[in-house]
């Protein structure tokens, strides 16, 4: 009888199912997941207005909008990068769609013009960080004061109003009963996943995170790549600015501050290493899921709105810590 013969006559069925359950368990998804249906019941529990269809209605919206941003931002982590302009892009983007449609410019054009800001300044965060060599913190922190200022300036701190219906269903609006900010975010979720898997441009992207010097020798069009993933992270936070826009019926100018903080750490709750290589769609927008539970139940709870932005800075320091000591 050979050592493996020997192993598998030994097996029992209750050592193959402690495998497959560790096996499951060190899928970050998994865990996610388990902790947002426990937070869940946990929270109805002590607050039924938790499962009100408002309350929960609420919390899939707001969600929505932060989890469209983190898709774009973890394609710029797994790079081994990281945009910190992303809620100032987001703030941008809204005041730009909502000044033209203000002007009378077609509804479309308008929400193209916003999107492209943050595809621009994407572009601008690849030019400095990729071509000149500075470090994606640094230029994205420029970048972030940049977007407020123009963002305030535009309007020198006002408000602006009046949007068509159809804008303002986009944000708000549902089709059987599922909010169309939520659906937008599932198609892209889905497609930036289809991406990464199944397609070579995805695998690379993870092998410049893994290794950038490993995979330029490799013939990986490492700079293309690295270009196409800040103006993706850029658009996206555009598009997020836009419907949030449409959602609060306004653009304010100081729309989205702080958002850049949730952003990232969604990403890095759901998995994604900072230093990149490492990262997957469905963990993002689960940890964005999970970071809007916690709010809400802050909320529901009468907490003081300040613990919030506490547990949000815990979270990515503690999510720092943890993927250090995995690594």
């Amino acid at each position: 009888m050979t050592q493996r013969d020997h192993h598998r006559t030994t097996a029992t069925p209750a050592s193959g199912l402690a495998d497959r359950l560790n096996r499951l368990w060190s899928v970050a998804e998994v865990r996610l997941l388990l902790a947002i249906m426990i937070g869940g019941a946990l929270l109805a529990y002590q607050s039924p207005a938790f499962l009100s269809p408002r309350n929960l209605s609420s919390v899939l919206l707001g969600f929505s909008f932060v989890g469209i941003a983190s898709i774009g931002q973890l394609l710029v982590i797994i790079m081994g990068r990281i945009d910190l302009s992303s809620g100032s892009v987001m703030g941008l983007s809204g005041m730009v769609t909502a000044l033209l449609l203000a002007s009378g410019q077609d509804m479309w054009v308008a929400m193209a013009a916003g999107i492209g800001t943050g595809a621009a300044f994407g572009l601008v965060n690849a030019i400095f960080s990729v071509r000149f060599g500075i470090t994606s913190f640094i230029v994205t922190l420029g970048t972030l004061q940049v977007a407020r200022g123009i963002t305030v300036g535009l309007t020198e701190g006002g408000t602006v109003t009046g949007f068509p219906d159809l804008f303002l269903f986009l944000g708000s609006g549902t089709v059987l009963g599922v909010p169309i900010p939520v659906i937008i975010l599932a198609v892209i979720v889905l497609s930036v996943a289809a991406f990464l898997r199944f397609t070579g441009a995805g695998r690379e992207i993870y092998a410049i995170g893994g290794n950038e010097a490993a995979a330029r020798l490799a013939g990986v069009a490492v700079k293309r790549l690295q270009y196409a993933a800040f103006i993706a992270g850029g658009a996206l936070a555009g598009l997020a600015g836009v419907l949030l826009t449409a959602r609060l019926g306004a653009a304010v100018s100081n729309a989205a501050v702080g958002y850049e903080l949730t952003i990232i750490a969604s990403v890095v709750i759901g998995g994604a290493s900072l230093a990149g290589g490492i990262g997957s769609a469905f963990g993002v927008v689960l940890g964005a899921l999970l970071i809007a539970l916690v709010n809400n139940a802050l909320v529901l709870l009468t907490v003081p709105t300040y613990w919030q932005q506490t547990f949000i800075g815990a979270v990515i320091v503690a999510a720092a810590l943890l993927d250090r000591l995995r690594k």
